[in-house]
Order: C-alpha cells, then structure tokens, then sequence
C-alpha cells in the first residue's frame, strides 16, 4: 500500500464522519418507501377483511412495495460503495451526472447552511477514469465549499470539455480563501494520479477550484 493509498484512505474516512447525516438520510428515503407501502397493505388487510371494497388493486400495491424493497436495496449499495468502494478498472463516466448525484446527496447539508448550489455543464464531461476516486475530490470540494459558508451563499459547479480535456470548476462565495490543509493536498495528490491538474484562488467574488482532467 502507498502514501497516496493510505492518504486517500484517511480522507475517505473523514468524509464519511462528515457525511453521516447525509448517508442516514438516503437510508431513511429508501425505508420510507418500504414503511408507506406496508402501511397500504395493511389497510387494504383491514378493508378485505371488513368486506369493504378496495381502492387500489392489492396486486399494484404489492408491486409498489416490492419496487420500495429494490429502490431500498440499491440505496445501500451505493451507500456501501460510497463508504467502503472496492477497487475497478477505469470506466467511461460522465462528470456531469457524478457531480449532479454528489450536489442532491449534499441538498440537506447545503439547505442547513443556508446554501445554494447551481449548475452550469456545457456537456456530459465524459471521461475514462477511476470512478471512486473522482467521486472522492468532487465530495471533498463540496464539503468544504458548504461548510465554509456557514452564512449561507452560494456555490457553483460548472464544467466543459475542450481540447480533449474535461474542465470542472467549483466557485462558492466565501470571504476567506481556502486554506491548505491536509484535505486541500490530498486532492491535489489525487487529481494529479489521474493524469489532471488542480489550481485554486481566491477573488472578489470568492474561493475558485479549477480541475483539468484528461478526457482518456
């Protein structure tokens, strides 16, 4: 095992304490889902048995409550994945859609601050590359953009693909510049692993992240 594993290991770890309302909350989604369609077939139970007449089919709610049990199992695949991800060949993945699924798995924690994340995606950001470890920076600069705007604000992620490369930005509106810490270098170690090249700054308008990555 490598320094860069061991580092990438203990920020994973540091996000998932972070994280752990958020990943409740996906958990609590799926259940929901479980607890209203038993609650239906329980009421339908009550009806059959009082020789009432049923609103909805039981074969549709027993659909719905099986549909629930999948959408609740694969929840907890992508919590475990997101939590403890095993090790895959780079795949073809669109940084538009992992950086929309990171900005609503973040909704609760950003509404807390008082934040507000928008989106500006010239395209679908394709590129060929380690899943796990990009969902890693995209969750690690996100974090860090909400939890600095404890006052609220705003953040934007905004991406296109040129020259055969994928550029992402992330631009929140804090006063204060970002400051170099043990997360700030290990992103910076992780995004140069996968081929790209990170710079940050800070200007009126706020913090600025800027990433490069190479499309394959």
């Amino acid at each position: 095992m490598n320094d860069l594993t061991l580092l990438e290991d203990a920020l994973r770890a540091s996000l998932n304490r972070r994280c752990r309302r958020a990943y409740a909350h996906d958990l609590r989604n799926g259940l929901q889902g479980i607890f209203g369609g038993v609650d239906a077939l329980t009421r339908a139970a009550r009806s059959l048995s009082s020789g009432k007449p049923l609103t909805v089919p039981l074969e549709q709610l027993t659909t719905f409550v099986q549909q629930a049990i999948t959408n609740h199992e694969r929840g907890l695949e992508r919590v475990l994945d997101a939590i403890t991800p095993e090790a895959h060949e780079p795949a073809l993945i669109s940084c538009r859609e992992l950086l929309i699924e990171l900005s609503r798995f973040l909704t609760n924690d950003a509404a807390r601050n008082g934040v507000r994340i928008r989106q500006d995606f010239d395209d679908e950001l394709k590129i060929t590359t380690q899943a796990a470890r990009l969902r890693l920076i995209g969750l690690a600069l996100l974090t860090d953009s909400i939890d600095a705007l404890t006052e609220g604000g705003e953040i934007r992620i905004a991406g296109r693909t040129a020259q055969g490369r994928v550029h992402v930005e992330i631009i929140d509106t804090r006063s204060q510049s970002r400051p170099v810490s043990f997360v700030s270098e290990t992103i910076e170690q992780l995004v140069t692993a996968l081929g790209g090249r990170i710079e940050s700054k800070q200007h009126d308008g706020g913090a600025e992240v800027r990433i490069e990555l190479p499309v394959g």
